[in-house]
């Protein structure tokens, strides 16, 4: 049924929630697993060039966690593969989706309600709203 599967991460437990069940759908469909992690860039007012090196930071932490993601799916008999992009979170994932031919994203999310989620919103409800592609929302 799922021959593709995404599951983007932030490091969050939230994420890692969606990182387990990843793993577990992937293995039950043998679908190929992706990993993404988005660096997200805020602060317009640092020069370029400690914004290239923020970037470069950031990017690297960031591919060091899906690499330990891939190595977890890969004990786990699961082929995956990881995938860090700079930009803005929910465009970033419906993107990689859509141009990856994903069948299915799981995603992590927190129960959030009321001022918290109008104040600080959500990528998962982002990503269902912009997005053709089913989402599986993990509350953690």
């Amino acid at each position: 049924m799922y021959d593709t599967i995404i599951v983007p991460t932030d490091g969050s437990d939230a994420a890692q929630s969606a990182v387990e069940h990843g793993i577990s759908q992937a293995g039950a469909h043998d679908a190929r697993l992706f990993f993404l992690a988005v660096v997200e860039m805020s602060g317009s007012t640092a020069s370029e060039a400690h914004r290239g090196e923020a970037v470069e930071e950031k990017r690297t932490a960031k591919r060091e966690v899906v690499d330990a993601l891939v190595g977890e799916a890969t004990e786990a008999g699961v082929d995956a593969e990881g995938i860090v992009e700079v930009g803005i979170p929910s465009r970033v994932i419906v993107e990689e989706a859509t141009d990856r031919g994903i069948d299915m994203i799981i995603m992590g999310t927190q129960a959030r309600s009321g001022v918290g989620r109008f104040l600080f919103g959500s990528v998962t409800d982002q990503v269902i709203q912009d997005g053709e592609i089913p989402v599986l929302a993990i509350q953690s």
